[in-house]
């Protein structure tokens, strides 16, 4: 091969595999006489080393980002369900009896009776479309609370006793204490009655069903 085809073959060798060295090292390498220490041109006709170590680079930097995107999904997929299940979670603090103060205050709820037709210790009972059978107490302490009158037992209708202060269901002995929020005291029931939101206003004794 004479020295032109060679240097022809040099060129096309560097041009097509885009070698980082001069065609003149390239050249000299060709021949079998490198200008430059033999691990080094042996590594300069390596068109693959810039390439692989690049994708090798590319490779390594996407796992990270992928990896950082996981995490990242991770925390608020837990942060997500944490808080709906707050959310979805039924408070266990009864619903209070609000008390007004004065006569101009508005009321949006049902109106269920007038503390001058209940005495203190004694109860009426109604049935409302919406929330069922309810029984209203006017406690010896003055307070007035209202609850579901439909035993947590087996759905029988209780009843306030006025010698023992408290709700008893006729059907299988439950009782419930009026004045803690209906726990349960005695009997099968699994939980107390369900307290049923009022409003009393102090100002004209009425009372109001808001729930």
């Amino acid at each position: 091969m004479t020295t032109e085809e060679v240097n022809q073959t040099t060129e096309r060798l560097v041009e097509k595999y885009s070698m980082q060295v001069s065609k003149e090292i390239a050249h000299s390498v060709f021949i079998g006489q490198p200008r430059v220490p033999v691990l080094l041109a042996r590594a300069s006709f390596r068109p693959d080393v810039d390439v692989r170590t690049e994708q090798r680079t590319q490779f390594q930097r996407g796992r990270r980002n992928l990896l950082h995107t996981m995490l990242g999904l991770a925390a608020v997929s837990v942060t997500g369900l944490f808080l709906l299940k707050i959310a979805s979670t039924p408070s266990s603090q009864p619903l209070p009896t609000t008390y007004a103060s004065n006569a101009a205050a508005t009321h949006s709820g049902q109106l269920l009776a007038n503390a001058a037709n209940i005495p203190p210790n004694q109860s009426l009972t109604f049935n409302d479309p919406a929330v069922g059978p309810i029984v209203l107490i006017h406690l010896d302490n003055g307070q007035f609370v209202a609850y579901s009158s439909i035993c947590t037992h087996a759905g029988c209708q209780v009843q306030f006793d006025p010698s023992a202060k408290d709700l008893a269901c006729p059907c299988h002995g439950a009782v419930y204490d009026p004045y803690n929020n209906a726990q349960v005291l005695a009997g099968p029931a699994p939980y107390p009655l369900q307290k049923i939101p009022i409003q009393y206003d102090s100002s004209t004794g009425n009372i109001y069903l808001t729930g």
